[in-house]
């Protein structure tokens, strides 16, 4: 089975947590998860978040430590989620690579239809 890496930005403001939800032409479509994506080769998880979260939403963050690694098993592909806290060091966000974005408690993470791997993540900061 095909195996990917994957590393997502845990944004935090005033108390709430960034999520994105996936655009309905996407793998998962309507989804919310932690934003970010495929580790490219050559490239570290931290390099992969910054990268991702500047093309995806416009932003430019900072990486300030590993939150948690987490795998996950679909029909046709294993996941390991590389999650990171993160914040934002400039930029608006912009949805370029998600359907919508949202601000959300941490306590009310689990309310949302996240992925599976983002799921785990959320009960961790919960």
């Amino acid at each position: 089975m095909k195996k990917t890496i994957v590393a997502a930005a845990v944004i935090s403001r005033d108390g709430r947590v960034l999520i994105a939800r996936r655009k309905d032409d996407d793998r998962h479509p309507g989804k919310w998860e932690f934003p970010g994506g495929k580790v490219e080769e050559g490239e570290s998880p931290e390099e992969c978040v910054v990268r991702e979260i500047a093309e995806e939403m416009g932003i430019v963050i900072r990486v300030c430590g590993e939150v948690a690694l987490v795998g996950h098993r679909y029909d046709d592909v294993e996941i390991e989620l590389a999650a990171f806290s993160c914040e934002i060091a400039g930029g608006e966000i912009e949805n370029r690579g998600c359907s919508a974005h949202a601000w959300v408690a941490p306590e009310s993470l689990l309310e949302f239809d996240l992925l599976p791997p983002d799921r785990e993540i959320a009960s961790i900061l919960h």
